[in-house]
Protein backbone atom coordinates (compact mmCIF):
# COMPACT_ATOMS: atom_id res chain seq x y z
CA UNK A 1 0.00 0.00 0.00
CA UNK A 2 2.48 2.40 0.26
CA UNK A 3 4.43 2.07 -2.84
CA UNK A 4 0.80 3.27 -3.97
CA UNK A 5 1.11 6.47 -2.17
CA UNK A 6 3.82 8.59 -4.05
CA UNK A 7 5.15 12.10 -2.57
CA UNK A 8 3.68 13.83 -5.14
CA UNK A 9 0.12 12.66 -4.59
CA UNK A 10 0.58 13.37 -1.06
CA UNK A 11 1.70 16.84 -2.03
CA UNK A 12 -0.75 17.30 -4.31
CA UNK A 13 -3.64 15.84 -2.06
CA UNK A 14 -2.68 17.84 0.63
CA UNK A 15 -1.77 21.26 -0.98
CA UNK A 16 -5.63 21.02 -2.67
CA UNK A 17 -7.09 21.42 0.45
CA UNK A 18 -4.49 23.46 2.51
CA UNK A 19 -5.08 25.76 -0.06
CA UNK A 20 -9.04 25.59 -0.97
CA UNK A 21 -9.76 29.36 -0.42
CA UNK A 22 -13.23 30.82 -0.50
CA UNK A 23 -13.43 31.86 -4.02
CA UNK A 24 -12.33 28.18 -5.07
CA UNK A 25 -15.29 27.68 -3.33
CA UNK A 26 -17.35 29.84 -5.39
CA UNK A 27 -15.80 29.00 -8.60
CA UNK A 28 -16.94 25.10 -8.19
CA UNK A 29 -20.71 25.92 -6.64
CA UNK A 30 -20.84 28.47 -10.00
CA UNK A 31 -19.05 26.15 -12.33
CA UNK A 32 -20.80 23.38 -12.09
CA UNK A 33 -24.21 24.26 -10.76
CA UNK A 34 -24.35 26.19 -14.12
CA UNK A 35 -23.03 23.83 -15.98
CA UNK A 36 -25.99 21.55 -14.12
CA UNK A 37 -28.80 23.64 -15.10
CA UNK A 38 -27.30 24.85 -18.47
CA UNK A 39 -27.95 21.12 -19.33
CA UNK A 40 -30.86 20.71 -18.01
CA UNK A 41 -32.05 23.85 -19.46
CA UNK A 42 -31.45 22.69 -22.83
CA UNK A 43 -33.05 19.27 -22.44
CA UNK A 44 -36.07 20.61 -21.13
CA UNK A 45 -36.16 22.92 -24.11
CA UNK A 46 -35.43 20.57 -26.62
CA UNK A 47 -38.29 17.82 -25.22
CA UNK A 48 -40.53 20.72 -24.52
CA UNK A 49 -40.21 22.40 -28.44
CA UNK A 50 -39.93 19.07 -30.09
CA UNK A 51 -42.27 20.21 -33.08
CA UNK A 52 -40.50 23.37 -33.43
CA UNK A 53 -36.25 22.36 -33.42
CA UNK A 54 -35.25 22.71 -36.91
CA UNK A 55 -33.24 19.22 -35.84
CA UNK A 56 -35.78 16.88 -35.46
CA UNK A 57 -36.04 14.35 -32.57
CA UNK A 58 -38.02 11.70 -32.21
CA UNK A 59 -41.09 11.76 -30.08
CA UNK A 60 -41.25 8.26 -29.19
CA UNK A 61 -37.67 8.64 -27.59
CA UNK A 62 -37.79 6.79 -24.38
CA UNK A 63 -34.74 9.03 -23.06
CA UNK A 64 -37.48 12.17 -23.09
CA UNK A 65 -38.82 11.04 -19.98
CA UNK A 66 -35.72 9.82 -18.07
CA UNK A 67 -34.14 12.01 -15.29
CA UNK A 68 -36.23 14.63 -15.81
CA UNK A 69 -37.30 15.94 -12.56
CA UNK A 70 -35.74 19.55 -11.83
CA UNK A 71 -35.05 17.50 -8.54
CA UNK A 72 -32.53 15.39 -10.45
CA UNK A 73 -30.38 18.50 -10.75
CA UNK A 74 -30.89 20.14 -7.41
CA UNK A 75 -29.34 16.83 -5.93
CA UNK A 76 -26.35 16.73 -8.16
CA UNK A 77 -25.58 20.57 -7.69
CA UNK A 78 -26.49 19.86 -4.37
CA UNK A 79 -23.60 17.26 -4.07
CA UNK A 80 -21.24 19.56 -6.02
CA UNK A 81 -21.68 22.10 -3.27
CA UNK A 82 -20.82 19.83 -0.03
CA UNK A 83 -18.15 18.18 -1.48
CA UNK A 84 -16.67 21.97 -2.31
CA UNK A 85 -18.05 22.92 1.31
CA UNK A 86 -16.57 19.99 2.91
CA UNK A 87 -12.76 21.18 1.38
CA UNK A 88 -13.63 24.68 2.60
CA UNK A 89 -13.65 23.41 5.95
CA UNK A 90 -10.93 21.35 6.18
CA UNK A 91 -8.74 23.36 5.21
CA UNK A 92 -7.52 24.23 8.29
CA UNK A 93 -8.49 20.94 9.82
CA UNK A 94 -7.44 18.03 8.35
CA UNK A 95 -6.65 17.93 4.91
CA UNK A 96 -6.29 14.34 4.30
CA UNK A 97 -10.13 13.87 5.37
CA UNK A 98 -11.00 16.61 3.40
CA UNK A 99 -9.36 15.41 0.77
CA UNK A 100 -10.58 12.18 0.40
CA UNK A 101 -14.19 13.09 1.74
CA UNK A 102 -13.95 15.84 -1.36
CA UNK A 103 -13.29 12.88 -3.86
CA UNK A 104 -15.66 10.95 -3.24
CA UNK A 105 -19.01 13.22 -3.21
CA UNK A 106 -17.09 14.88 -6.63
CA UNK A 107 -17.06 11.77 -7.76
CA UNK A 108 -20.49 11.20 -6.93
CA UNK A 109 -21.82 13.92 -8.39
CA UNK A 110 -20.03 13.34 -11.62
CA UNK A 111 -21.29 9.99 -12.08
CA UNK A 112 -24.98 11.76 -11.64
CA UNK A 113 -23.80 14.21 -14.26
CA UNK A 114 -22.48 11.72 -16.39
CA UNK A 115 -26.11 10.08 -16.78
CA UNK A 116 -27.63 13.22 -17.43
CA UNK A 117 -24.99 13.70 -20.37
CA UNK A 118 -25.78 10.50 -22.02
CA UNK A 119 -29.48 10.88 -21.34
CA UNK A 120 -29.29 14.40 -23.10
CA UNK A 121 -26.77 13.33 -25.75
CA UNK A 122 -29.60 10.09 -26.94
CA UNK A 123 -32.24 12.95 -27.40
CA UNK A 124 -30.70 13.30 -30.58
CA UNK A 125 -29.80 10.11 -31.68
CA UNK A 126 -33.53 9.22 -34.09
CA UNK A 127 -32.44 5.24 -34.42
CA UNK A 128 -34.05 3.30 -31.98
CA UNK A 129 -31.27 0.51 -32.72
CA UNK A 130 -28.45 2.94 -32.14
CA UNK A 131 -29.86 4.31 -28.97
CA UNK A 132 -29.82 0.70 -27.84
CA UNK A 133 -26.12 0.06 -29.13
CA UNK A 134 -25.13 3.20 -27.22
CA UNK A 135 -27.11 2.15 -23.71
CA UNK A 136 -25.46 -1.20 -24.57
CA UNK A 137 -21.96 0.44 -24.34
CA UNK A 138 -22.40 2.79 -21.92
CA UNK A 139 -23.87 0.16 -19.63
CA UNK A 140 -20.47 -1.69 -20.07
CA UNK A 141 -18.08 1.31 -20.16
CA UNK A 142 -19.69 1.35 -16.42
CA UNK A 143 -19.31 -1.99 -15.26
CA UNK A 144 -16.24 -1.81 -16.85
CA UNK A 145 -14.64 0.56 -14.97
CA UNK A 146 -16.17 0.06 -11.91
CA UNK A 147 -14.46 -3.62 -11.97
CA UNK A 148 -11.65 -2.59 -12.92
CA UNK A 149 -11.44 -0.35 -10.12
CA UNK A 150 -12.28 -2.95 -7.73
CA UNK A 151 -9.19 -5.27 -8.99
CA UNK A 152 -7.17 -2.46 -8.69
CA UNK A 153 -8.52 -1.48 -5.54
CA UNK A 154 -7.60 -5.34 -4.41
CA UNK A 155 -3.83 -5.13 -5.91
CA UNK A 156 -3.67 -1.72 -3.85
CA UNK A 157 -4.64 -3.29 -0.58
CA UNK A 158 -2.58 -6.23 -1.12
CA UNK A 159 0.63 -4.53 -2.22
CA UNK A 160 0.47 -6.48 -5.84
CA UNK A 161 0.07 -2.81 -7.47
CA UNK A 162 2.87 -1.82 -9.92
CA UNK A 163 4.62 1.50 -9.33
CA UNK A 164 2.80 4.30 -11.71
CA UNK A 165 3.93 5.22 -14.90
CA UNK A 166 6.10 8.53 -15.11
CA UNK A 167 3.39 9.86 -17.68
CA UNK A 168 0.67 8.81 -14.89
CA UNK A 169 2.38 10.51 -11.95
CA UNK A 170 2.81 13.55 -13.86
CA UNK A 171 -0.66 14.01 -15.53
CA UNK A 172 -1.58 13.84 -11.62
CA UNK A 173 0.40 16.56 -10.35
CA UNK A 174 -0.63 18.38 -13.24
CA UNK A 175 -4.38 16.83 -13.24
CA UNK A 176 -5.53 20.71 -13.01
CA UNK A 177 -3.69 22.13 -15.69
CA UNK A 178 -4.36 19.51 -18.26
CA UNK A 179 -7.59 19.17 -17.39
CA UNK A 180 -8.20 23.15 -18.00
CA UNK A 181 -6.04 22.92 -21.48
CA UNK A 182 -8.65 20.12 -22.59
CA UNK A 183 -11.53 21.90 -21.56
CA UNK A 184 -10.33 25.06 -23.47
CA UNK A 185 -9.89 23.09 -26.22
CA UNK A 186 -13.25 21.53 -26.14
CA UNK A 187 -14.78 25.30 -25.83
CA UNK A 188 -12.90 26.08 -28.89
CA UNK A 189 -14.41 23.39 -30.89
CA UNK A 190 -17.37 24.22 -29.77
CA UNK A 191 -17.58 27.71 -30.54
CA UNK A 192 -16.23 27.21 -33.99
CA UNK A 193 -18.66 25.10 -34.72
CA UNK A 194 -21.32 27.56 -33.51
CA UNK A 195 -20.20 30.69 -35.40
CA UNK A 196 -19.12 28.47 -38.37
CA UNK A 197 -20.39 30.52 -41.67
CA UNK A 198 -21.31 27.40 -43.25
CA UNK A 199 -24.62 26.72 -40.90
CA UNK A 200 -27.02 30.21 -40.87
CA UNK A 201 -29.28 28.64 -38.65
CA UNK A 202 -27.90 28.93 -34.90
CA UNK A 203 -29.90 26.12 -33.51
CA UNK A 204 -29.01 24.00 -35.92
CA UNK A 205 -25.09 24.70 -35.36
CA UNK A 206 -25.29 23.62 -32.32
CA UNK A 207 -27.07 21.15 -32.90
CA UNK A 208 -25.19 19.77 -35.22
CA UNK A 209 -22.03 20.24 -33.12
CA UNK A 210 -23.27 18.23 -30.32
CA UNK A 211 -23.98 15.28 -32.73
CA UNK A 212 -20.43 15.32 -33.57
CA UNK A 213 -19.95 13.67 -30.07
CA UNK A 214 -22.83 12.26 -28.78
CA UNK A 215 -23.61 9.65 -27.41
CA UNK A 216 -20.03 8.30 -27.90
CA UNK A 217 -18.09 11.06 -26.32
CA UNK A 218 -20.00 10.59 -23.03
CA UNK A 219 -19.26 6.72 -23.11
CA UNK A 220 -15.31 7.55 -23.83
CA UNK A 221 -15.42 10.28 -20.74
CA UNK A 222 -16.92 6.53 -18.47
CA UNK A 223 -13.26 5.82 -18.37
CA UNK A 224 -12.21 9.16 -16.74
CA UNK A 225 -13.68 7.25 -13.55
CA UNK A 226 -10.75 4.75 -13.94
CA UNK A 227 -8.93 7.46 -12.71
CA UNK A 228 -11.21 9.18 -10.05
CA UNK A 229 -11.79 5.87 -8.50
CA UNK A 230 -7.90 5.35 -8.36
CA UNK A 231 -7.76 8.90 -6.55
CA UNK A 232 -10.88 8.20 -4.13
CA UNK A 233 -8.78 4.89 -3.68
CA UNK A 234 -5.44 6.06 -2.93
CA UNK A 235 -7.24 9.15 -0.71
CA UNK A 236 -8.88 7.11 1.84
CA UNK A 237 -6.16 5.21 2.67
CA UNK A 238 -4.14 8.46 3.06
CA UNK A 239 -6.84 9.62 5.69
CA UNK A 240 -6.90 6.06 6.94
CA UNK A 241 -3.36 5.71 8.02
CA UNK A 242 -2.97 9.84 7.88
CA UNK A 243 0.10 9.51 10.75
CA UNK A 244 1.93 6.98 9.21
CA UNK A 245 2.46 8.46 6.09
CA UNK A 246 2.98 12.05 7.84
CA UNK A 247 5.88 10.56 9.58
CA UNK A 248 7.21 8.29 6.35
CA UNK A 249 7.23 11.53 4.46
CA UNK A 250 8.41 13.56 7.22
CA UNK A 251 5.55 16.51 7.20
CA UNK A 252 4.91 18.92 10.32
CA UNK A 253 1.95 18.22 12.20
CA UNK A 254 0.70 21.62 11.57
CA UNK A 255 1.79 21.74 7.62
CA UNK A 256 0.00 18.25 7.39
CA UNK A 257 -2.93 18.16 9.63
CA UNK A 258 -3.90 21.98 9.61
CA UNK A 259 -4.03 25.33 12.24
CA UNK A 260 -7.10 23.93 13.68
CA UNK A 261 -6.76 20.73 13.70
CA UNK A 262 -8.16 18.26 16.94
CA UNK A 263 -7.77 14.81 17.43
Amino acid sequence: MEDTISKNFMKNSINTIKKFKLYKLILVILFFSGSSYAVYGVSFFFTNNIDDLTVPIDKNNEFISLFSSIWYIHIQTFIFFIAGLIAYIYKEKNHAKGYFLFNILFSLGGLLFLLFAFKFTQLMVNSYILRMLYTALFLCSIIFVFYQSYQNAKEMVYGTKKKRLALVEWLSTNRKNVTSVLFGFGALFFLTKVISPEVADVETRIMGSLIDFSPLAVCLACLLFLYFNSVAIRSYYLYKYSEEFRQKFGIAEKEWYGEKYKE
